[in-house]
């Protein structure tokens, strides 16, 4: 698969993830929904001059939804979180996109080879770049380094 689509997959996957925080529809349902609705479509940019399909690798966006599903159904994620961190902000209270972002690539390391997960952690980073700002950027890269670390992957 190609890196761009790779990317956009998981652009997608950060989408899914956001929305289905504020839904209590299962994330099989979920993964159907947003795929018959956003596959493809067109969406304007900023200026209303020309529009760009969302596109994503369908295969693999349900491989990472299945992994989301199995992911927050066997770990306890507040616990996971809150734990790495030493601040008063707990993970119930951060905003959704970061959360959406965490759950995004807990959920893929935990289906990606050791050897890949560099490439992943870097792929996600230069996502998120385009969605939060730089503070909350270093947060989320600094719990990924003390999550990773403490379970060894790296």
């Amino acid at each position: 698969m190609q890196n761009y689509i790779k990317s956009e997959t998981r652009l997608a996957f950060i989408q899914f993830i956001f929305s289905s925080l504020f839904s209590d529809v299962s994330v099989e349902k979920s993964t159907d929904e947003f795929e018959n609705y956003f596959y493809k479509l067109l969406v304007s940019s900023i200026d209303q001059k020309n529009e760009t399909p969302i596109n994503f690798n369908k295969n693999y966006f349900k491989k990472l939804t299945n992994s989301y599903d199995t992911f927050v159904k066997t770990h306890n994620i507040k616990e996971i979180i809150n734990s790495i961190i030493k601040f008063d902000r707990g993970f119930e209270n951060w905003d959704q996109i970061n959360k959406s972002i965490i759950l995004s690539i807990f959920s893929e390391i935990e289906i990606t080879k050791k050897e890949k997960v560099k490439i992943l952690l870097n792929d996600y980073m230069n996502i998120s770049k385009t969605l939060i700002p730089k503070k909350d950027l270093g947060m989320i890269n600094a719990i990924i380094d003390k999550y990773l670390s403490d379970r060894q992957i790296l």
